[in-house]
């Protein structure tokens, strides 16, 4: 049975695969696109879209606007309503000034609406005039989709726009992960699948993301022929974590010390017919290690490895031979699927 269990396994962590497609390309279509407006006398800027495009880290859509007769100077409550009502998560325009121009944003920001981004001299080259706007564009996205520590959250020091130290906010406050995982165990339950959900509200301290995570998940072996009998083994449990994360890049890497409360449920069948059950409770200590990436501003995909070590050794026997000995170490390992809001 050990080619049905591994079966089992990767359809597991295709699945996990296929709604982290799914919850990308809603998130997409539901988030309001950046929204870059030509005002009157804007620079033409060609390829500003694609070079935002190409540096920001959230999946979101790019959208350009000409309004030629608008004032850039007095454009700043048009775009704050654009974003207000939901038509643009940011706005960018461009005002002409004496030797430059000016880049101003709009977010919904309490009580800061317009931020000036950037002055440019004349003296700029377009392309290199271009490359600036987009980084600073997308630097402004990742502090607005990531507010920093301030009680408005506003983007604060980040932006240059406060005093206090900068703190890193990992997204959204609540998270729920979804994992398909590959449990591997030594003795005779050899690797098995197993479906995890958790959910934990984060916390920032500096640059980490402390996160209380409170889970189940579900493991079933499947029938394990032994000399004597067989047995089939159903494991479900809890789980309670306190995840620290840290972004690396444009990754989000984490660790989990973690304690498993397993239930595990055992069906035995003699070789002369005779049947019987068992049910154990097996605490485990263990330890996880993992990275993720965004596929959109509350989704995120990732991978992770574990190790959980039991409280003491859990066997099963069928006429008082064993049939399975679960042992005292496991690993596994996986991908997850984690939507916050």
């Amino acid at each position: 049975m050990p080619g049905a269990r591994a079966l089992q396994a990767v359809t597991m962590i295709a699945a996990v695969w296929v709604v982290a497609g799914l919850a990308a390309a809603q998130s997409r279509s539901a988030s309001p696109p950046i929204v870059i407006v030509q005002t009157r006398a804007a620079p033409a800027l060609p390829t500003l879209a694609s070079q935002i495009e190409a540096h920001i880290s959230a999946r979101v859509a790019i959208e350009v606007r000409s309004e030629p007769d608008a004032d850039p100077l007095t454009f700043a409550e048009r775009a704050s309503q654009l974003v207000t009502g939901g038509e643009a998560t940011l706005v960018v325009w461009i005002a002409p000034v004496d030797h430059g121009h000016l880049v101003f944003a709009a977010g919904p920001w309490p009580r800061r609406a317009l931020i000036e981004l950037i002055r440019v001299d004349d003296s700029i080259a377009p392309a290199e005039l271009e490359r600036t706007i987009a980084l600073k564009v997308a630097g402004l996205l990742d502090a607005l989709l990531a507010p920093g520590p301030g009680p408005d959250g506003e983007p604060g020091a980040v932006l240059g726009l406060g005093t206090g130290p900068a703190a890193v906010h990992h997204g959204p406050r609540w998270r729920m992960e979804i994992a398909g995982l590959v449990a591997s165990e030594r003795n005779e339950r050899a690797l098995d699948g197993r479906t995890t959900i958790a959910v934990g509200r984060n916390t920032t301290m500096g640059a980490w993301a402390i996160t209380p995570m409170l889970g189940a998940y579900w493991q079933p072996s499947g029938t394990i022929e032994g000399e004597h009998g067989r047995a089939a083994i159903t494991e479900q449990g809890g789980t309670l974590a306190v995840e620290a994360a840290r972004r690396l890049g444009g990754f989000e890497g984490f660790l989990r010390p973690r304690l498993v409360f397993a239930v595990l449920r055992a069906r035995g069948q003699s070789d002369d017919g005779r049947r019987g059950s068992a049910t154990v409770l097996a605490p485990y200590a263990g330890t996880e290690l993992g990275i993720r990436r965004a596929l959109a501003t509350s989704a995120w995909v990732g991978m992770v490895a574990g190790l959980e070590i039991a409280a003491e050794r859990n066997t099963f026997l069928v006429d008082d031979e064993t049939v399975v000995d679960l042992g005292r170490g496991r690993l596994h390992v996986g991908l997850t699927l984690t939507v916050g809001w």
